[in-house]
């Protein structure tokens, strides 16, 4: 009976492990699918937070909406981008001061953020992200981003060329529907890196 009552406490004890880690997981998401799936994408300043009841509140200072629904026009009026706080997986960590491309989605009429959405520094994107977040993202939500499988609604974004793909990748559809990734010398040349890093390394191995 002791071993049983140990064994259903121990089940117990993996599930609740399980619902705390998925509390805030999602699927490792390209930018672009991040803008899409977005109420808002805007450029940002941070300039304080305060804690208040379990949420951390930013106020912020908008420079640029990439992408604004009317409801987000209005919740974000108020300057202010909600979080969970410190305690909880789906934080976004900010730093006052600093210039963030930030997405999210709105939730009883106020502004959210997560790990789930963009929070970057805008100083670290590549110049292929901007443009994609300035004017080029937005054309390609008709179509999907995926690691499995290649169709023609679809872009396969390859595992082990993830990098590339995320920081140069646009997926837009061709005149025909179809999705592809369009080019660029800025993605054909991370491309051929990676394939050299990848020949050296096979050579010195």
């Amino acid at each position: 009976m002791h071993w049983q009552m140990l064994a259903v406490l121990y089940a117990l004890f993996l599930a609740l492990c399980i619902d705390l880690s998925e509390l805030c997981s999602c699927r490792w998401s390209h930018p672009q699918e991040k803008f899409c799936n977005s109420d808002f994408v805007i450029l940002a300043r941070i300039k304080q937070y305060k804690i208040s009841n379990g949420t951390k509140i930013y106020k912020v200072r908008i420079r640029k909406q990439f992408k604004i629904s009317e409801k987000a026009e209005v919740a974000l009026k108020s300057g202010q981008l909600l979080t969970p706080d410190g305690s909880s997986l789906c934080e976004s960590e900010l730093s006052p001061g600093k210039m963030y491309v930030l997405s999210g989605r709105v939730v009883h009429l106020k502004a959210r953020i997560d790990l789930c959405g963009m929070a970057d520094r805008w100083e670290y994107l590549s110049k292929r992200q901007k443009k994609g977040l300035r004017m080029m993202y937005r054309h390609g939500c008709v179509c999907k981003i995926s690691t499995f499988m290649n169709s023609r609604n679809s872009c396969l974004w390859p595992k082990e060329k993830m990098a590339c793909y995320e920081t140069e990748g646009i997926c837009l559809p061709s005149p025909s529907k179809v999705c592809r990734w369009a080019k660029s010398a800025a993605l054909n040349n991370c491309l051929h890196a990676h394939d050299k890093r990848l020949t050296i390394s096979r050579w010195s191995g």
